[in-house]
């Protein structure tokens, strides 16, 4: 990692990620803070420009990187949203783009990256970890900057960092910040700020029980480079994390959670129904969190991580919800 990623750093590159990205509101929930007893706020990433925070921490990377670099262009691994992201950076600077997905990624976001400008190709693989592994084999031949979704210390500070600065000035400080997982870099970039501008709120990340490589690797002392997960619509949750990721989760992160897959099932038609909101699978983690009882504050902010759901996944859950009621 080229840089620590510190309160510094994230206030650093915040004016580049500004200039290209949304402010995002900060909605208290009466539904969730009624049927939790916190009073609870809702950091709405799902209504970022590309639909999910990760558009923070792309831009901030190609802010970064020298000219003559950018015009050789950027390659990723993406479950989709970190790939949208970096499709609308690359537009920005005008630089070439190829992301590489999971051939189980949703269409939604695959047709999303290609709206963008940028070259999507499929891997024979499902999974996150197999899916980034064939294209690192690739990646001399595919040419340009690998940009990793968790471990570059721009996309931690752009992500996680930039979205909790934004927190602390719109609110009081809350006791906990809630924030979906997957490699861990969003709720590395929070803790960041949180430790330096607000000691007393603590950073909890949410894994899917589908999915859970960072809860896994804080229960065993070791990190998991790779997790066997079930199938999940928490898409963006899906993979292990790295040993960099592992060591900065032990500094920023205080602790680390699972959801039920169920419950994620059940709180994405519970959100738009109480809130209005469209959120995905992954970006409804930190609710389903609060709705499984694993999360304990008197005052509690959640990061809508992200808004990019398959129409018809949206409606079958809906309907499974109009069912259960």
């Amino acid at each position: 990692m080229e840089h620590e990623p510190t309160i510094d750093f994230v206030e650093g590159i915040r004016g580049a990620v500004g200039k290209y990205t949304r402010r995002t509101p900060l909605l208290r929930s009466g539904w969730l803070s009624k049927l939790s007893g916190s009073d609870v706020f809702l950091k709405c990433e799902n209504l970022q420009v590309t639909g999910s925070f990760k558009v923070r921490g792309a831009v901030a990377a190609l802010s970064l990187l020298p000219a003559d670099t950018r015009a050789r262009g950027v390659v990723a691994c993406s479950a989709g949203n970190h790939g949208l992201g970096l499709a609308f950076a690359a537009h920005a600077f005008h630089a070439p783009c190829t992301i590489a997905v999971p051939r189980s990624a949703p269409a939604v976001k695959q047709d999303g990256i290609r709206a963008l400008g940028a070259n999507v190709i499929t891997s024979p693989h499902d999974g996150y970890d197999r899916t980034q592994a064939w294209m690192l084999d690739r990646l001399d031949a595919l040419g340009g900057t690998f940009v990793s979704p968790f471990e570059d210390a721009a996309v931690i500070a752009g992500n996680g960092g930039t979205t909790m600065l934004e927190v602390l000035e719109e609110a009081p400080p809350f006791d906990v910040v809630v924030v979906p997982c997957g490699g861990g870099g969003c709720a590395i970039g929070t803790g960041v700020v949180a430790k330096s501008r607000s000691p007393m709120t603590r950073v909890v990340a949410v894994n899917t029980d589908a999915s859970a490589g960072m809860w896994m690797s804080r229960r065993d002392e070791r990190a998991h480079l790779t997790v066997d997960s079930k199938p999940t619509i928490a898409d963006g949750l899906e993979g292990g994390i790295s040993e960099i990721t592992f060591g900065l989760g032990k500094r920023f992160i205080d602790d680390v959670v699972l959801a039920k897959e169920s419950t994620i099932r059940q709180a994405v038609p519970q959100i738009a129904f109480n809130e209005r909101l469209i959120v995905e699978g992954s970006g409804a983690a930190g609710v389903a969190a609060v709705l499984d009882g694993r999360i304990r504050g008197k005052r509690v902010c959640i990061f809508l991580t992200g808004g990019n759901i398959d129409r018809r996944l949206f409606a079958s859950l809906g309907k499974e919800g109009a069912n259960d009621a």
